[in-house]
């Protein structure tokens, strides 16, 4: 009786065994849903088992069995183990469990290492090659001289083969180098071109010059010598030869060497056309007026002294005094005008007066020209040389660095020397003279953009960055810093992190935009091949500025040494010596004396011309004459005075004043046959006539001076160039004025 109560409650004992388990579950789900606040040592990604809290480190095995990636799955042997011994428990047993089930102890630390997660090892850093080096090869003169030799072996040899080569090669070497210009070698190709064009070999002789023009694109010669070429070739095609013959004029006007003796000719054949039309406009209208200022000259002497006489005493005064006192050519003219001063029309005085001060100043502009050609053997021409880098200009650099070791060069010196040098390779001598420049001149945006281009080819990119800022912003028009600082973005991206590769080819982007918005040319440049990065083809180096060449003391003596000899020399010649004040003030006074005695005629009692016959009308010699009779006292009795003259003598007279009439046409086309624009001065049209005239006397002079009077390097330029323009302005001039004449003298 005693054991059926117990049996009767055996099946709710089951239940609750079984329900206790699935409850704890239940109540362990609920808590990983809602996880307790990390730790320090968790929020910082740093597991260590002893700082785990209890709750952290129990773990459940229904919790085990459902993370397969974190734990590892027990055995088949100890879960059946477990199981076995569960059911063997009693009540008892189970509800001490159940009761001891919230104390349950923590894992052990090496139960925990095994719960943990191991971290992955980081990746290894990815390494890329560096960039190729910036090349800097050391070219000397001595290298551009054997491939010109090479050449000419080739040549010499009949080896064409070779010879194209040795051509190839003389033309990467001047990129090698940068130069602008290799002169004395497209010299030698145009010579070799004329022999190869006499003996009729066009397309030969036409390749060389072509080769002159790469070998140095700056250098007229060669640019002309390419024009005849294709006009030989082809004279219907006039746009290939007129283009280059614009180039050549081109570069001579921007060429110092060729630009200043090209001016100095120009002045000149200027000079000497202003002298020769003064001295026919002095001359044609004294010619014109010489015979009244005789009649006049014959009234100072007694009756019975002849004409031929007083007339003597005056050329001897106007022409033979002057040249015996050495007066010069400008008071000689003077004089001439001075005696016919009181016949002439204000217009002819104003003219000539105006012409004869021009002629003053000959002296003194022939010395300014003179002074603005000065060029070689200064300093001036060695920094140009330097710049240009051709052959020959080692010693040149070797003079440079004597001048500064003796603390005597100047900025632009140093600044060609170092860009010089930085060409040829050598680029720690170029380093310190730039620095030096730099000492002398700061803040120049030139100068700092080919210092960082030599600090980058050495290896110095963060100097060079540096470097290429400052320069950009001392000088934002100049594209050459932002062109060259793209180059060092983008060697930075090339070995930069994966997280730092965007921005720095983002910031190269950015300054070769910067760059070719400055200067849009930049857009058609391309990159060299990455095995031949030289320098000179890779980064821009800005060329000295012209305006940046100052003047040395030494010029500037030398430029008044030859402006103070051609003025002294052409004084004693047309002023009779002095200089300065005392050369042309003298001539100026008395131009303007002369003018105003011009208005003293009527004072004077100076005869005039008949309007009819052109006889002088002078009071001195018919006293019956009114002061403003404007005939002479035959054309008043025989036209003015009715019967006091038969017929046939008033047709005598009519026949006189017809040949008189004809004779000065004829003197006037012969003037204006002889030189354009004189017969206009001797009919009265003085201003026209002096246009015409030195028009005309320009082109002459420029046809009779046509060898220059200041020689240029490498020979002069080519006759035809010269004498064409001169030719096609002195003939149409000519002749139209002619036809001009002739017309008005038969209106």
């Amino acid at each position: 009786m005693s054991r059926l109560p117990l049996l009767r409650f055996l099946p709710l004992l089951l239940c609750l065994t079984l329900w206790m388990p699935v409850r704890q579950a239940h109540a362990q789900k609920s808590k990983r849903q809602t996880p307790p606040p990390a730790s320090a040592a968790q929020r910082s990604g740093f597991q260590d088992p002893s700082m785990l809290e209890p709750e952290e480190m129990a773990v459940d095995p229904a919790e085990e069995m459902t993370d397969d990636s974190a734990y590892e799955e027990e055995d088949d042997s100890s879960r059946a183990g477990r199981g076995k011994k569960r059911k063997g428990k009693s009540r008892g047993d189970a509800d001490e469990e159940e009761a001891a089930q919230p104390e349950a102890q923590p894992e052990t630390p090496a139960a925990v290492e095994v719960q943990v997660r191991p971290q992955p090892p980081p990746p290894p850093p990815v390494v890329r090659p560096p960039p190729p080096p910036i090349l800097t090869p050391r070219i000397t003169d001595a290298d551009l001289q054997a491939a010109w030799d090479k050449w000419q072996k080739a040549v010499a040899a009949l080896d064409m083969e070779a010879a194209r080569k040795a051509q190839q090669e003389l033309v990467s070497l001047k990129d090698d180098v940068a130069a602008l210009d290799m002169e004395a070698l497209s010299i030698g190709f145009i010579r070799a071109a004329e022999g190869r064009r006499k003996a009729n070999d066009s397309a030969g002789a036409l390749q060389l010059v072509e080769h002159a023009v790469s070998l140095s694109p700056n250098l007229p010669y060669a640019r002309l010598a390419l024009a005849e070429a294709y006009a030989r070739r082809s004279p219907g095609d006039v746009g290939a030869y007129s283009q280059e013959i614009k180039a050549a004029i081109s570069v001579l006007l921007k060429d110092p060497r060729y630009r200043r003796p090209a001016l100095a000719d120009l002045g000149a054949v200027l000079l000497v056309a202003l002298l020769a039309t003064v001295t026919v406009v002095v001359g044609v209208l004294f010619l014109r007026w010489a015979r009244f200022f005789f009649h006049d000259f014959h009234h100072l002497f007694p009756r019975a002294a002849a004409r031929w006489q007083s007339a003597a005493l005056a050329v001897l005064l106007l022409i033979g005094t002057p040249l015996a006192l050495r007066l010069g050519m400008v008071p000689v003219l003077l004089i001439l005008l001075a005696s016919v001063s009181v016949y002439l029309t204000m217009a002819e005085r104003a003219v000539a007066v105006v012409l004869l001060v021009a002629a003053a100043f000959v002296p003194v502009a022939a010395g300014k020209i003179a002074q603005s050609s000065i060029f070689a053997g200064t300093v001036a021409e060695d920094v140009y040389v330097l710049e240009r880098g051709g052959l020959a200009a080692e010693p040149v650099a070797d003079r440079v660095r004597a001048r500064h070791e003796k603390k005597q060069a100047n900025f632009a010196e140093l600044y060609a020397l170092g860009r010089f040098e930085a060409r040829r390779g050598q680029m720690e001598e170029a380093i310190a003279h730039y620095k030096a420049a730099a000492a002398l001149r700061s803040g120049h945006a030139g100068l700092m953009t080919n210092l960082a281009n030599a600090m980058l080819a050495t290896g110095d990119m963060d100097g060079a960055a540096r470097v290429y800022t400052e320069a950009s912003a001392a000088d934002p028009g100049l594209a050459a810093p932002a062109f060259n600082l793209a180059e060092v973005y983008r060697r930075r991206a090339a070995v930069a992190p994966d997280s730092e590769i965007g921005s720095e080819n983002q910031k190269a982007r950015d300054a070769l935009s910067a760059a070719q918005r400055v200067d849009p040319s930049l857009l058609m440049w391309q990159r060299p091949p990455e095995d031949r990065l030289l320098m000179n083809r890779l980064l821009i180096s800005p060329p000295l500025a012209e305006a940046d060449i100052p003047v040395t003391e030494e010029t500037r003596k030398a430029e008044q040494e030859a402006a103070e000899r051609v003025e002294g020399q052409l004084s004693r010649r047309l002023l009779g010596g002095g200089s300065g004040l005392t050369a042309w003030g003298l001539p100026v006074l008395g131009s303007l004396f002369v003018f105003a005695l011009g208005f003293a005629g009527r004072s004077l009692k100076a005869s005039r011309e008949c309007e009819k016959c052109g006889r002088p009308v002078c009071r001195r010699c018919d006293k019956e004459l009114g002061v403003a009779s404007k005939m002479c006292a035959q054309c008043v009795n025989v036209f003015s005075r009715k019967g006091a003259v038969e017929a046939r003598v008033r047709a005598r007279k009519q026949i006189e004043i017809e040949r008189n009439r004809r004779w000065e046409s004829g003197v006037s086309y012969v003037f204006g046959a002889l030189v354009s624009g004189a017969g206009h001065v001797f009919q009265g049209l003085p201003v026209r006539g002096a246009i015409y005239a030195f028009l005309f006397l320009f082109a002459v002079a420029g046809v009779l001076l046509r060898s220059g009077v200041l020689r240029a390097p490498y020979g002069e330029v080519p006759l035809y160039l010269k004498l064409a323009p001169l030719l096609l302005l002195l003939i149409p001039l000519h002749l139209l004025t002619l036809r001009g004449l002739y017309r008005r003298q038969n209106e």
